[in-house]
C-alpha cells in the first residue's frame, strides 16, 4: 500500500470524503482530479526535506487539492476546511499500511485558494509537512 493509498484511507475514516481504490465512484483520488465529479479531492506529494539513511523516520510534503462547482467556491473551500480541520494537529496513528503517522502539520493557517481549472470549477488547497515512521530494509528502529 503506498503512502498516498494509506493517506486516503485516513481521510475516508475521519468522515471527510470517500475513497474507493477497486471500484468506481468515491470523491478522494490520488495524485491528480479526475474529469468527474466537480466535487472532489486529491492527494499528492511533492517536494520534502533529506531522509535520514539509518532511522526510519521521514518529513513528507502533502498536497490535498479540493474542487467544488463552477458556480460556488464555498463547496471547495468547505471541503479543504474540513481536510485541514481533520489533519493539522493528528498524531500518533497507525496508517492503513502500517506507516506510523507521527504528526501531520499544515505549513498554511488553513486552505488557500488555488483558482478555477480548464472546467472554471473552484479549487483550494492544502499543505501539509507529516512526519512518518517507516520501516525498510535498510533502516530500522
Amino acid at each position: 500500500m503506498t503512502l498516498l493509498e494509506e493517506l486516503a484511507q485516513l481521510l475516508d475514516d475521519l468522515g471527510v470524503g470517500t475513497y474507493t481504490p477497486n471500484t468506481p465512484g468515491g470523491t478522494i483520488f490520488l495524485a491528480a482530479l479526475p474529469t468527474s465529479p466537480d466535487r472532489c479531492m486529491a492527494i499528492a506529494r511533492y517536494g520534502a526535506s533529506e531522509a535520514d539513511s539509518r532511522l526510519p523516520y521521514d518529513e513528507v510534503s502533502i498536497q490535498v487539492r479540493c474542487r467544488g462547482s463552477a458556480v460556488d467556491a464555498r463547496q471547495a473551500e468547505q471541503d479543504a476546511q474540513a481536510v485541514y480541520d481533520a489533519l493539522h494537529g493528528l498524531d500518533s496513528r497507525p496508517l492503513a499500511g502500517g506507516t506510523w503517522l507521527a504528526l501531520a502539520l499544515g505549513v498554511q493557517s488553513g486552505p488557500v485558494y488555488n483558482g478555477r481549472d480548464q472546467s472554471g470549477r473552484h479549487e483550494y488547497v492544502c499543505n501539509f509537512r507529516m512526519e512518518i515512521g517507516r520501516m525498510t530494509p535498510n533502516r530500522s528502529a
